[in-house]
């Protein structure tokens, strides 16, 4: 992270920062007073950026950052701020708006008072989510203006315009990124880095505005309409839609990634088309569309996910321009799934206007994919060390693999690979225990859910307090590895740490599970794999709910820890005693373990000392190296 260049106080300086960093800088020069987040990829960096720069910053430019146990919470933090006047920035990936968006679609209704933004970011290809969803359609849904970027400077400009255009509308505004700009890097100049201390206001008190019973809401539904009234006229006068003129008959309407992808393609072809460059895309401005298409034979659409912006270029085509053509995903040009690449959007462009590509791209991916046939494959796995891969191994030793396992979203989703093969059900956060108590009226199997510690306190909560009240059985193990490990070690309140390097208030898990009416909650390190198991087999017993809590800390903070205070790692060894069954690679698997012909080894630079190997090997072949050289 470039936590340096992002606080620097040098206006007009050029510096080199992700997406994520861009953006937050922006909002700190937006001049932002409270940002909260439930940190998700691909928006963590802005998260984390934000996070640090808050303690950077405290004397200079005050503001208050924090994480939040879910985006419901994250988004009403917010939304409190605005509602004070106080300009606010909520951040989560694409799927948690789905967590918000009751908060979002009421508060809407209120309207923003201070500069209010909420970052969707949004993951075609799901390089790390569930689902694709195009949130575009929030915009329309919840009458809330929408802006996207196309650069990473674009990302830095609009974060900072964000505030203005919400107080302007006094609206709340959706910023949408993607993870191929989330994730870019590029150079900005940097403007002016604000000095102001952070100081309490009074809350303005109008029942009207912000007690939503139904008179008041079909008051604000009034309301709402007319600043979306305004939003379309400053979307059609915006500067930040704008034409590059051509002098063909063909047209190109994009935005988002797709724009920089159509101009590289354009310019590679050799194409003299004209461009539209949205980047309102809620509301859109339909005029400045309907007067582009007027003059033009060929429309093409270039969009990443859901075909939105083509959708409403055929409407106002039907008034604008009956007799022409819209090529885009619709007409199967463009593929209706995944990001875009540059092959992706040359391909389409040629396959609408009727023309071959300048290069052969099949040929070029058929070739790519002989060239994958003979590279190993690197699937994603678990951390050497990681006590996920005990938990597992442990649960799937208690059950003999006949049970159903339902999990969440989190690293240890990779249970599902073999051999561990302990994840049968992903459906969502919390989803995990969510389903469980539906397959306890009708399965007649066991059931393991697992779920993470940070994913505990998200979603997991009211399923458990479902399972307590209607008697479902079933055992709940909460891999409690003491952060948020999969979006970069965010912490979250079972860590008693808070945003900004300051400590807030530990909650440890097995008190809030207690506190709920679980009567059987047990806490056990799940590196004891004989502990471990026998646990789970007890907790299978019971006649109701069983909690158990697999404590032990992230081998990657574990790792981080020793090094700090010069503590050395002593790695495993595997002995001439092994008899090459292979339990310890068919039956357990650790990134550290390697078959070298027909000979297992341990890599001692991936080994992080945990000692469960040991505990696996049935002949007692691996032993700690520092207890082979006597010490």
């Amino acid at each position: 992270m470039s936590l340096r260049d992002v606080v620097k106080d040098n206006p007009g300086e050029e510096v080199f920062l992700l997406g994520n960093e861009a953006i937050a800088r922006g909002f700190i020069e937006g001049k932002l007073k409270v940002g909260s987040a439930y940190p998700g990829t691909p928006s963590s960096e802005i998260t984390d950026t934000l996070a640090q720069a808050c303690g950077k910053l405290r004397g200079r430019y005050d503001f208050m950052f924090e994480y939040s146990t879910n985006e419901k919470v994250a988004f009403e933090v917010a939304a409190g701020a605005s509602m004070a006047g106080q300009r606010a920035v909520t951040i989560m990936k694409h799927v948690g708006v789905n967590v918000a968006a009751d908060s979002l679609f009421s508060f809407v209704y209120m309207g923003a008072k201070g500069g209010f933004v909420l970052v969707s970011a949004d993951d075609p290809s799901s390089h790390s989510s569930q689902n694709e969803q195009d949130n575009r359609w929030y915009g329309k849904s919840a009458y809330i203006p929408i802006i996207e970027p196309s650069t990473v400077q674009e990302g830095y400009n609009l974060a900072k315009e964000s505030f203005e255009i919400s107080e302007t509308l006094q609206l709340p505004v959706m910023f949408r990124t993607v993870t191929r700009l989330s994730h870019a890097s590029g150079i900005i100049r940097l403007g002016e880095l604000p000095e102001e201390t952070f100081k309490k206001v009074r809350f303005d008190k109008d029942p009207r505005e912000f007690v939503l019973v139904p008179a008041h809401a079909r008051l604000g539904k009034l309301k709402l309409l007319k600043k979306m009234k305004k939003a379309r006229e400053m979307a059609e006068k915006s500067n930040l839609n704008f034409i590059i003129e051509g002098d063909s008959k063909v047209g190109i309407l994009t935005g988002g990634a797709g724009y920089t992808y159509a101009l590289e393609a354009i310019k590679y072809m050799d194409l003299d088309a004209s461009v539209l460059k949205i980047t309102t895309m809620n509301p859109l401005p339909e005029n400045k569309m309907a007067d582009f298409m007027a003059g033009l034979d060929k429309l093409i659409v270039v969009e990443e996910l859901d075909p939105y912006l083509e959708w409403h270029a055929k409407a106002i085509a039907k008034d604008a321009n009956p007799d022409i053509e819209i090529h885009g995903k619709l007409s199967g040009d463009f593929p209706m799934e995944f990001e875009y690449t540059a092959d992706v959007v040359e391909k389409g462009i040629a396959s609408s206007l009727g023309i071959s590509p300048k290069v052969d791209f099949d040929s070029l991916l058929s070739k790519s994919e002989e060239v994958k046939k003979i590279l190993p494959p690197r699937p994603p796995v678990l951390c050497p060390g990681c006590p996920h891969t005990a938990s597992f191994f442990a649960i799937k030793r208690a059950t003999g693999g006949d049970a159903v396992y339902p999990s969440d979203i989190g690293c240890y989703t990779l249970g599902v690979n073999p051999p561990l093969s302990t994840v049968d059900i992903t459906l969502c956060m919390g989803g995990g225990a969510g389903t469980a108590n539906g397959l306890s009226y009708v399965l007649d199997q066991d059931i393991i859910v697992t779920v993470g510690d940070s994913t505990f306190f998200h979603a997991c909560i009211p399923a458990l307090i479902d399972a307590v009240y209607n008697n479902n059985k079933f055992v709940l193990v909460v891999l409690d590895n003491r952060t948020t490990a999969m979006t970069g070690h965010q912490p979250h309140p079972g860590t008693g740490e808070k945003a900004c390097g300051q400590i807030g208030k530990f909650i440890p898990i097995e008190d809030v599970v207690k506190g709920l009416g679980v009567d059987f909650v047990e806490v056990v390190n799940p590196y004891n794999l004989d502990k471990m198991t026998e646990v789970i087999e007890r907790a299978k017993a019971h006649d109701r709910v069983a909690v158990v809590v697999a404590r032990r800390a992230c081998a990657i903070l574990w790792n981080r820890e020793r090094k700090a205070k010069g503590i050395k790692i002593k790695p495993f060894v595997v002995t001439e005693n092994c008899n090459r069954c292979l339990t310890c690679v068919t039956d357990f698997t650790c990134p550290a373990l390697v078959l070298v012909g027909d000979q297992i080894q341990i890599d001692e630079s991936l080994c992080a000392g945990c000692g469960v190997c040991f505990q696996v090997c049935p002949s007692g072949a691996i032993v700690s190296k520092a207890t082979m050289e006597g010490r």
